[in-house]
């Protein structure tokens, strides 16, 4: 299986984890994309490869013998039910609308994560600092909502906790701790966690430009 990947990604980070805790990174082509910082703004030429397996030109995307999947939790889900017999998030049942719940708060994350980002590399005359605060504002209330979330976390470091670990993660690495005051105990819960091979495995750095 290939799987196109960057190293600042969160999206793609979400997905090395699950890999790495489902112990088959051994079954993997690991392609590391080049992203000038353009991209946040512009259309930016990528080779034919990539754009074959992902249109919309973004990451992760997993390319399989039979399947090509260009959304991380779709790759994640896949893994899960091919490779880890549904361990990291449930078939169905309470379990895994539960873990759907976190994860849709902990993708708002994500994304708002992403958007800002793309805003602040914007030039100084084009940059909109109210769009970078109402997606900082926007990750804060997420997190406190994640925090209410802690007493249905189990021992399995599944999907929604992932997901959620990488959104903690991110935001440390790349706009401060600012949200740490947000929701205390999510961020304890975090440094518990961020400690585990899978993550200090994958830690964030930024993608290499062309």
């Amino acid at each position: 299986m290939r799987l196109y990947v960057t190293l600042a990604s969160p999206w793609v980070r979400r997905v090395r984890v699950t890999i790495l805790e489902l112990g088959i990174e051994d079954r993997f082509e690991f392609v590391q994309t080049k992203w000038p910082h353009s991209w946040g703004t512009q259309t930016v030429a990528m080779p034919a490869d990539f754009t074959a397996a992902t249109p919309v030109m973004r990451i992760p995307a997993l390319v399989t013998d039979t399947v090509t999947l260009t959304d991380s939790h779709a790759i994640c889900d896949y893994l899960n039910a091919e490779f880890g017999a549904h361990r990291l998030l449930a078939r169905e049942g309470k379990a895994r609308w539960q873990a759907l719940s976190t994860m849709a708060l902990a993708n708002s994350v994500l994304e708002a994560q992403i958007m800002r980002r793309a805003e602040t590399l914007r030039s100084d005359k084009e940059r909109s600092d109210d769009f970078i605060a109402k997606m900082r504002d926007r990750t804060f209330r997420c997190f406190a909502a994640l925090e209410k979330h802690l007493p249905d976390f189990g021992g399995t470091f599944d999907l929604a906790q992932i997901t959620t670990a990488v959104a903690c993660s991110y935001d440390d690495w790349r706009y401060g701790r600012g949200w740490r005051s947000t929701a205390p105990k999510l961020a304890a819960w975090y440094d518990s966690v961020a400690a585990r091979p899978s993550m200090k495995a994958t830690e964030p750095a930024e993608t290499p430009q062309r």
